[in-house]
């Protein structure tokens, strides 16, 4: 008899045991972080909507949409009324009126919320190419967490997509030593007409152009260097070719070169003293970023993180920048994570992707991400669409009443007011989205003087004979002031101004007897 015992097929591993690809469970912790995010934005959403000048970029897209018309002087104010003016980012007014007038406000959240999970998906995307799905995923959704404070349904928010994956894209071509791709031209051009911080991406470009060059075997023989050696260098004369192109896309633009200049007209305005997100930073105001600033200060101390020379620079660059204007913040949190995912990588081996691959156990997360991130991105979808639902039941997708005053324009109206508006600068958006011409607003780039106006403005506060003054030569019919503003008062004192309306956000005045 023989001892030979005949087995049948050898049975395939089950699904359960079966080793998840290490790409799959990349995809899956790629889902997990938009869902967080999403949920974050989804929750928050009202909150997108808490700005004043959403109103007149709304406002001036619709306008762009029924007449075709590039506005090249003001006639949204009737204090600078046909004074030169151009609407640099006039795609992302476009933009936010087509998703205005297809789902009202929902649709402009809808519209926000899209970007910036875009946003999370590329700076997810730059992390999980050096560290594990663990890291990626925390150091992601913590940043885009710290960085949510600044969302707003602006054109800043809606450019960040294209900002983010531009600053990125040419970093990580100079790591690989390889030029960028053509492709980011078009994102240059796209940012110029979208938003006016597009020549931040100059400086970006430059920077990685510095350390490509700085890490390439031409560097040591610079002495050498003549225009005939380094056009040879076939990566080289991309990268100059990029260069010298990217101011070029950034014109094409219904202004020209009147995008660029515009960066350099803002540099030297007075009102951004008195606009809040144009104020420097005050250390400590801001905790957040102060915890981030003392937290890179203790990592450089204590660890082996180091970069290169131009990273470092351009890093630094970001800080000033954020320091010196607070809407710059967002890039902050947002790009050095991001930017360092490589070296911090190297740092700490422990995060990085290639530990991780190594691993011939997954834990119980990974195997759940690995082996449903399609599940889980229909998940962040469902988990963005259902979260909004009871802010749409509830109707409390609009702009808030310090931002919209509804019942107080309500109440002008139906009193039949004329004449000028005196206006507080928080609710010149509104009065655009109604029609309204403005005292001013929050156009103060390349208008009211190049923000002298709105400077000066501020500047008298509280003074009643410049609010006299102001009354006459202006011919002002109605004010429109928020509450706490120094001129309440001294309209109260006044005989021949009364109060027409008052709620817990607006006050308006109009002459006895109107």
């Amino acid at each position: 008899m023989s001892d030979i015992i005949h087995h049948g097929p050898t049975a395939a591993p089950s699904t359960a045991t079966r080793p998840v690809a290490p790409g799959r469970i990349m995809a899956g912790f790629g889902a997990l972080a938009l869902l967080i995010a999403g949920l974050m934005l989804a929750l928050a959403a009202p909150k997108l909507l808490n700005d004043p000048d959403t109103l007149w970029h709304i406002a001036l897209g619709r306008d762009i949409l029924a007449t075709g018309v590039f506005p090249v002087a003001d006639s949204y104010s009737h204090t600078f009324a046909g004074e030169p003016w151009i609407a640099k980012q006039w795609l992302s007014g476009v933009l936010l009126a087509l998703a205005h007038m297809a789902a009202g406000w929902t649709g402009v959240v809808a519209l926000t919320i899209g970007a910036l999970l875009a946003t999370m998906a590329i700076v997810h995307r730059a992390l999980a190419r050096h560290l594990n799905p663990v890291a990626a995923l925390l150091l992601g959704v913590w940043f885009f967490a710290m960085a949510s404070s600044t969302f707003l349904a602006r054109p800043h928010a809606l450019a960040l997509p294209v900002v983010v994956w531009f600053i990125i894209h040419v970093w990580d071509a100079a790591a690989r030593r390889t030029a960028p791709r053509w492709a980011a031209l078009g994102a240059m051009a796209l940012w110029a007409n979208m938003h006016g911080g597009f020549t931040l991406g100059f400086v970006a470009a430059a920077a990685a152009f510095a350390h490509f060059i700085m890490n390439d075997p031409l560097w040591p023989r610079w002495r050498k260097w003549t225009p005939a050696l380094i056009w040879r260098h076939r990566t080289v004369r991309r990268w100059i070719v990029f260069l010298a192109l990217l101011p070029v896309v950034a014109c094409i633009h219904p202004y020209g070169w009147q995008s660029i200049a515009s960066t350099f007209v803002i540099a030297d305005n007075p009102a951004l003293a008195h606009i809040r997100e144009w104020r420097s930073y005050a250390f400590g105001e801001d905790r957040v970023l102060t915890l981030h600033l003392v937290a890179a200060f203790v990592l450089l101390l204590t660890t082996g993180l180091r970069t290169s020379l131009a990273k470092a620079v351009f890093i630094a660059f970001l800080i000033y920048l954020s320091l010196a204007h607070i809407r710059f913040v967002t890039l902050l949190h947002l790009l050095p994570a991001a930017l360092l995912a490589g070296e911090i990588a190297r740092a700490f081996p422990a995060l990085s992707l290639d530990r991780w691959r190594e691993k011939q156990v997954r834990d119980g997360l990974e195997t759940l991400a690995g082996r449903h991130p399609r599940a889980l991105m229909a998940a962040a979808v469902a988990g963005v669409v259902l979260a909004m639902v009871p802010s749409v039941a509830n109707d409390r997708l609009s702009p808030a009443a310090r931002t919209y005053p509804s019942a107080a324009l309500e109440a002008v109206r139906d009193a039949g007011i004329a004449g000028n508006v005196l206006n507080g600068y928080g609710f010149g958006g509104a009065l655009i989205f109604e029609g309204i011409p403005t005292f001013i607003d929050g156009r103060a780039d390349r208008l009211f003087d190049n923000g002298a106006f709105i400077a000066a403005h501020f500047q008298e506060a509280g003074d009643a004979d410049a609010l006299a003054a102001t009354l006459v030569d202006h011919g002002i019919g109605w004010t429109l002031l928020p509450q706490g503003d120094p001129a309440i008062a001294l309209l109260d004192a006044r005989e021949d101004w009364v109060r027409l309306h008052t709620d817990e956000h607006a006050v308006v005045h109009v002459p006895a007897g109107s």
